[in-house]
Formats: C-alpha cells, structure tokens, sequence
C-alpha cells in the first residue's frame, strides 16, 4: 500500500469516509491523494512522489501554492495576533480595492467559504424584494446550502423535461416544502428562460447563475444570452445574481461581469480572492447591500467571518492581480497549453471535447460537438474520464475528479509541457481502451 492508502485506511476509523469534504476521494484512484506539501505549480504527496497540479485547489491557488505575498499575508495576520471577530482598518482598505476592480461592487461585505456567502446573499435578494421564489439554470452549482442544492448534478432519468426541468434535490435531509421556491430552466435557451419569467417573475427574487458554467465543465452562455438574463431580470423587477465563486479574478480582474460588459445586481466572490485561503464576498449595489443589519434588517453574522489572514491575504492577491501583464500572461501560457492539449486529442483519435476559458478548462470524453447545456454534459463517457486522470496521476500530472481543470500563474510553459507529455501518454490509455471495442469482429 502506498502512504496514502494507509492513512485513508487510518482517517476512516475516525472521519466518515475518511475525508473532510466529500468531494476529496479521487473516484480516479479509489482515495484521496494526502498531500505533505505545495510549492508554485507542483504538490508532493506523503510517498514524496511530485505532480504538475491541473487542480490548484479547485481554482483556489490561482497564484500557486507558497506564494511568498500571499505567506507574508498570512504572517502579518499572526504577528498581529491572530484577530478574529473585531473590524480593524484591514477590512475596509480591501473592500475599498473591491468596489475599485468589480462593476457591480459598490458595497461589500466578507465571509468565509462560497456556500455560506451565496446562503446570505439569497437571503438579501429575498428581503431586498419582499419575494421568495429564485430562478436557477440546471446544471450550475451554488454551494450545498438547502435552498439552492438543486439540479446542479441531477440523473437524468429524474430531471424531468429538457425544456422545462424538475428541481431535483441533490442530497438528502433537504426539505420537500423548499421545492418549490426553486425554478430550474436550461442553460443556454432564451425560450424557456423567457416562459419562465413569464410564469414566475413577479414571485422571484432572483435569477442565479454561474456567468461561465465552469460546475459543467467549462460551459460558456451564447451570444446575448446574459444580456437577455439582465433584460429580463430589469423588465420584472428582480435581481441578477452572479455566483462568481469561480470566475471571479480569474477571466478578468473584475470578473465575469467585466469580460462580458454585463454588470449583475449582486454577486458573490470565492475562491481566487483568498489565493487559498478561506475568504469570499457578498457585492452589489448600495441600494442593495444597506439591507444588510446592522443598517438593514436581513441577517449577515459570524464569529469567523472576514478573518483578519482571509482579507490580509485578500488584499495582497488582489495586490497581484492587478499587475501590469497579469492576465495577457495568463492567456498566452494558456493559448500555447490548450493548442497542445487539442493537438494531442486529435492525434489520438479518441472523441473528447475541451473547452476552456482563462486558466480553468472542461474535457468531455465522448463528445465532440461544443458543449452548451447540462444535458449533453450528462452524455459524458465517466468510464474514460476516469481511466484519463488515473492516466495523469500515474505520469505525474494530478487532475482530480472534477467537472473543470486548471492552471495557475506560477505554471510556466515548461511545467504545462509536462503536464502535457503526462497528458499525452493518460490519452494513449484511454485509446487502449477504446481499442477492443472499436475492432470487436461483428456478429
């Protein structure tokens, strides 16, 4: 057994399933990967073995792991003795560097992880317009709060019509009655977007979307597609709301809402903000955001919200996000990795289809026809997928069980080249597989 096998086997007599999230068992490899430590582009499992890494904390490290501003962040925050739960001047300075970057921030407020940032914020959509109902797209993920658990991965034997979904209920515990707060509509269909908000607009609160459906893959809207959301959003008196937890600081310094020129309502920031470490946001409007108590009357509270090391470390990401070249780098290294990466599928013949946009990328084993919808993503051949990534962990190159991939800023050429070589030989397997089926003699 390997050291991570043994301590799988040792974190399950004392943590169910022997993760501390559910999603860390690599179904790739049968186990989580235990890792002793990350540097730039690379992590070193607990067997010593290193690994381009093609997850960068599901789109968290943007800068890498160690990165020194992000390390004298975090050690200003101990220095300062570790305040949790008090406002120091920290707080306001890196809101104000938000509200100077995002287009829809004039105000924000800091949390901790994405679920609960997106739980207030729909709280506040609620309060701000007296209404109950949201509007979801299938197939996009918010977080694991109750009231918005729904059809991000649903069966589709139990997903109901493709033009009109049925809210599926992605885990038990959730309450029956939440059901129907929720209207689930396809992604990328402005009919049943608009045949929705005809039923429901004057009931919702809010329409919430990923503006890229990166919890799909990498699922990009259609031409004018977010400009109708907005419209409509206008037209019945509801907010738009922008689940940026993954776009946020990584297509655009101002997010989705600055490389798409369509500025939402409200939205929330995850993951890049932190580089790695645990902070998000609630942003909007001032008309917006003053509902919030104590000036308002909806709820936004905790004992570790905004801690000092999240927005510390905040503003020295955002300190480097904003350097001159920052993101054209990003997109040249980028450029040169996902022409490799299609070269290397279409010398293998194997159907697969990657879709990529800035550092985070989606690869779908079976199609090959562009991506749009959740329900082409349910097609996927998992089989392949898997036999792919345990492929690239075996070569040194880690991708997770994931729907999106990635890289970082500290990711240079030579490291995706090798990620590519790991790449190249993980899709050799999967053509292996392919093989018998493709020459089985007929019958």
């Amino acid at each position: 057994m390997s050291s991570s096998e043994e301590l799988y086997a040792f974190a399950q007599r004392y943590i169910p399933g022997g993760v501390s999230a559910s999603a860390r068992v690599n179904k790739a490899i049968g186990h989580p990967l235990f890792i002793a430590r990350g540097d730039g582009p690379r992590i070193y499992d607990v067997d010593g073995r290193s690994y381009v890494d093609m997850c960068v904390s599901h789109g968290a490290s943007l800068l890498g792991h160690n990165h020194p501003k992000i390390k004298a962040a975090v050690a200003r925050a101990l220095d300062l003795g570790i305040i949790c739960s008090y406002e120091t001047e920290y707080h306001s300075a890196a809101a104000k560097k938000i509200t100077e970057v995002v287009p829809c921030a004039e105000m924000v407020r800091f949390s901790g992880t994405g679920t609960e940032t997106v739980m207030h914020a729909l709280r506040l959509a609620r309060a701000f317009t007296g209404r109950s109902k949201i509007i979801k797209f299938e197939g996009h993920f918010h977080g694991y709060c109750d009231y918005i658990f729904y059809s991000s991965a649903p069966p589709l034997s139990l997903a109901g019509p493709a033009s009109a979904p049925v809210p599926y209920a992605q885990c038990a515990g959730i309450p029956e009655e939440i059901q129907d707060l929720i209207v689930v509509v396809p992604f990328n269909d402005p009919d049943a977007l608009e045949a929705a908000f005809a039923q429901h607009g004057p009931a919702t609160a809010a329409l919430i979307l990923e503006p890229v459906n990166f919890d799909a893959g990498c699922v990009i809207a259609k031409p004018h597609f977010l400009e109708l959301c907005r419209e409509l959003c206008t037209r019945y008196g509801s907010l738009l709301f922008f689940d940026e937890v993954l776009t946020a600081f990584r297509i655009a310094l101002g997010g989705a809402q600055e490389y798409y020129g369509v500025a939402p309502d409200l939205a929330v920031l995850g993951k890049a903000i932190g580089a790695g470490v645990p902070i998000s946001a609630i942003v909007g409007s001032r008309e917006i955001m003053l509902h919030l108590r104590p000036v308002g009357d909806s709820e936004h509270s905790g004992t570790y919200m905004a801690h000092l090391t999240g927005v510390l470390a905040a503003q020295a990401a955002l300190d480097v996000y904003s350097q001159p070249g920052f993101y054209e780098r990003l997109k040249d290294v980028g450029d040169r990795f996902y022409a490799g990466f299609q070269e290397i599928i279409d010398r293998s013949g194997v159907p697969a289809r990657l879709q990529h946009l800035g550092p985070r990328f989606g690869i779908y084993f079976g199609l090959t026809e562009e991506v749009t919808n959740y329900r082409q993503v349910a097609l996927q051949d998992e089989k392949l997928l898997l036999t792919f990534i345990a492929g690239c962990i075996q070569r040194g190159v880690y991708f997770h069980v994931s729907p999106h991939h990635g890289f970082s800023a500290a990711h240079t050429d030579a490291d995706l080249a090798e990620a590519l070589n790991g790449i190249e030989g993980a899709m050799g397997d999967v053509k292996k597989l392919l093989a018998p089926a493709r020459h089985a003699p007929a019958r």
